[in-house]
């Protein structure tokens, strides 16, 4: 069972940290204005692909 479930949760924890670290940044300067919002959206979902789509194995029969 967590076999199945360790790439996605790597994966959402990766865009959880992705998502954070831009509204952090955010609330530092007194606020969240929208374009910040916008950016910790953007963060948040390319660290979920990103993650998601690197394998956490080399293919088998490559060369070292």
């Amino acid at each position: 069972m967590m076999v199945r479930i360790a790439p996605y949760a790597k994966a959402f924890i990766a865009a959880i940290v992705a998502g954070l670290s831009a509204i952090t940044t955010g609330l530092v300067s007194n606020g969240l204005s929208w374009a910040e919002g916008i950016t910790a959206l953007i963060a948040f979902f390319v660290g979920l692909g990103a993650v998601f789509t690197v394998p956490n194995k080399p293919a088998s029969g490559g060369t070292s």
